[in-house]
């Protein structure tokens, strides 16, 4: 299965969230979004990847959280078969590999169980994950 460009140029411009965004939620989030868009483009025809949202992504990552392990459709998207190279289909296999094992820790769950906010210093709160969906929505746009 092959990429789409149009992917490939999605993930890479979501991968620098990772540094500003660094906490265990986000980070996986990201790569989990990012797994899903190839995900998209090797399960779905064309009308129904572009009907998947971001918000659909954070759904399915939660029920992935919660259930400890990947959901029913994410194990079926991560069967694609990423090529051309073996290169690539190793580095998509490891990071799906370290997605699963990331959900079957309790340590996910606690990061997203306070995810929607962090406290501050000064008193007040960083809407941790409304800004991190912005910024992605705002990627996705460009």
């Amino acid at each position: 299965m092959d990429i789409t460009n149009s992917t490939k140029e999605l993930i890479v411009k979501m991968q620098p969230l990772k540094l500003k965004y660094n906490d265990l939620a986000s980070q996986t989030f990201i790569d989990f979004y990012c797994q899903c868009k190839q995900g998209c483009d090797y399960l779905f025809p064309t009308t129904v990847k572009s009907s998947v949202t971001i918000l659909h992504i954070l759904q399915w990552f939660l029920l992935s959280v919660e259930k400890r392990s990947p959901y029913l459709l994410i194990e079926l998207m991560w069967q694609d078969i990423l090529g051309p190279t073996l290169a690539e289909y190793q580095q998509d296999e490891e990071i799906e590999a370290n997605l699963a094992s990331l959900f079957a820790q309790p340590e996910l769950a606690e990061a997203v169980a306070d995810w929607h906010r962090k406290p501050r210093p000064d008193g007040g709160v960083t809407l941790t994950l409304r800004e991190l969906l912005k910024d992605m929505s705002d990627l996705e746009q460009e």
